[in-house]
This record gives C-alpha cells, sequence and structure tokens, in this order.
C-alpha cells in the first residue's frame, strides 16, 4: 500500500496520540525523511512516499513512541537562531542556555574579555556562538566525552563558512581540567556543567542523554563547587555558570566571601544561573 503525505501523517499521529504535541512530531519527522520544511507537508498531501521513505518514517515514530527526543531523531536543534547537528551520546541544548550565552557576551564586551575557556562543550553551542557574537575572543572548550568533541568540531566547520575566523579563534579538546594542566591563563570560564542530583527522578525522554553530562554528584552541586575552586586557585576574573533552580542558597554558603555573586533567573523566573567575579572582577 502506498502512502500519500496526508496518510502518512495520519498515521504519525495515531502512533504518537499518548504523546504531547503528536501533530507535530509526526510533521518534524517526516520533513526529517523527505529532507523537506514542514511547509512543503501542507501544500504536497497527495504526493506519495516510497516505500523506503514510509519505512524510514515508521522507525522514526517508533523510537518516538518510546520516548527518544525528536532533537536525536532529526540530529538536529535549535539554538540561538541557529540550526546545530546533535547526536546521540551528546546533551541537547536547552533554550535557558541561550540566557547564560546573552550574559556571557555583554560581559565579554563590558569587560573586553579576549580568552575563553569553556568546561563542557556538549555539543560546541555555547563556545561557537560567543565566538560568532564576539569577533575579537578565543575559546578553548574542552569536555571528557570524545562523541562531544567530535561533534563539536563537526558543528565548527559548519559554523567557519559564516565566519572563516572560527576555525582558527575556537578550539575544542578532550581533557579533564580537574585533572590535566591547561598551559594557557584565561580571563573568563563559561559553563553549563552537570548539576543534578544522583537521586532526582528524570522524564523518560531525558533518560536518553549521557549521564555524565546532567549529573553533578550524590547533591548535584559538586562540580558547580570545583568549578568555582578551580577558577579561584587558577586566577580567573569570571565565572559564567548555568545551574539546577534550587541551588541558589548553597552555592551562596559555599562562596561566602570569596567572590562576588550574581544570579539571574530564567523565563520561568527561576533562579537558572550565575556570574561569579574574583579578584580584578570584583571591580
Amino acid at each position: 500500500m502506498k502512502y500519500s503525505i496526508a496518510k502518512a501523517l495520519e498515521y504519525g499521529v495515531e502512533e504518537l496520540r499518548n504523546q504531547d504535541r503528536p501533530r507535530l512530531k509526526a510533521e518534524i519527522l517526516l520533513a526529517s525523511v523527505l529532507s523537506q520544511e514542514r511547509v512543503f507537508l501542507h501544500t504536497h498531501f497527495d504526493t506519495l512516499l516510497s516505500e523506503g521513505e514510509f519505512e524510514a518514517y515508521k522507525s522514526l515514530i517508533l523510537r518516538a513512541k518510546q520516548d527518544e527526543p525528536i532533537e536525536y531523531l532529526t540530529q538536529k536543534v535549535s539554538f540561538y537562531g541557529y540550526e546545530w547537528k546533535i547526536t546521540q551520546g551528546v546533551l541537547i541544548p536547552r533554550p535557558e542556555t541561550e540566557l547564560l550565552v546573552e550574559l556571557t557576551s555583554k560581559l565579554i564586551a563590558k569587560k573586553q574579555i579576549k580568552k575563553v575557556l569553556e568546561f563542557g562543550s556538549g555539543s560546541g553551542v555555547i563556545s561557537i556562538t560567543l565566538a560568532l557574537l564576539n569577533p575579537s575572543i578565543s575559546i578553548l572548550a574542552t569536555d571528557i566525552n570524545p562523541l562531544a568533541i567530535e561533534l563539536s568540531r563537526e558543528n565548527l566547520k559548519h559554523f567557519a563558512s559564516l565566519d572563516p575566523t572560527l576555525s582558527h579563534r575556537v578550539s575544542f579538546i578532550q581533557k579533564d581540567i580537574f585533572k590535566e594542566e591547561l598551559e594557557s591563563s584565561f580571563d573568563l570560564l563559561v559553563s553549563n556543567p552537570p548539576y543534578i542530583a544522583l537521586d532526582y527522578p528524570l522524564p523518560p525522554n531525558v533518560l536518553y542523554e549521557p549521564k555524565n553530562a546532567l549529573f553533578g554528584g550524590i547533591g548535584g552541586e559538586e562540580i558547580l563547587f570545583a568549578l568555582i575552586d578551580w577558577v579561584k586557585k587558577k586566577q580567573i576574573p569570571y565565572l559564567c555558570c548555568e545551574m539546577g533552580y534550587d541551588q541558589r542558597e548553597k552555592i551562596q554558603t559555599y562562596v561566602q566571601d570569596a567572590c562576588k555573586v550574581d544570579f539571574y533567573q530564567d523565563l520561568s523566573h527561576l533562579d537558572r544561573g550565575f556570574i561569579a567575579h574574583f579578584g580584578d572582577g570584583l571591580s
């Protein structure tokens, strides 16, 4: 039996009926299989799918039905107005991390920062976006996950077509900064680190993502504390960091008078991150 686009969408919506926004998911997956924009589906309802196209679509629908994130299924994710490649084994960028990028970029411009270090590059979206927004900076981004480094370099290669200087201003290396020395000095460290407590119940779709990019320790704040200590030890003036909505008090207690900390909230008015000022950054 040949399926038209309309019939294929009916099939997808029915299969995903117990999930949020089944129509949207069905459209995104079919558009991905056909390498088209969603608007194409709306103007070509009678177009017939090949057997191979429908089988590929069925496979994606089945995986979506099992709560696999739509970003992994399409290998695409939107961040800061750009489209990025994403793959299984690498954390999916969240919209709230755009706030971290925006505030960090403002600090870079205000303090004329030149050298930035990122801890936990993931797919590379933070470092590459910051470099696109700030043509005068150089960024070294680290991650312990080889899949993340590979994907970051792939995204960097793509965005270097927009700004050729990215290829020599942004670097990604596989390194654990807590165990391996870095030769350079930096003006700012930016990070969306793991900050979830080990016993925190995660929704089924998030369980597909890499655990070492999610869990920050027994309480969740351990890596945040380690970053604060490391930045202070290395005499880096600024730390821009995402955190959990319930970790503000713990961070305030931990830093005490070691640095000045400005917290920021997300669009839901939940605490989402902080900027710590050390040394010269106190001014």
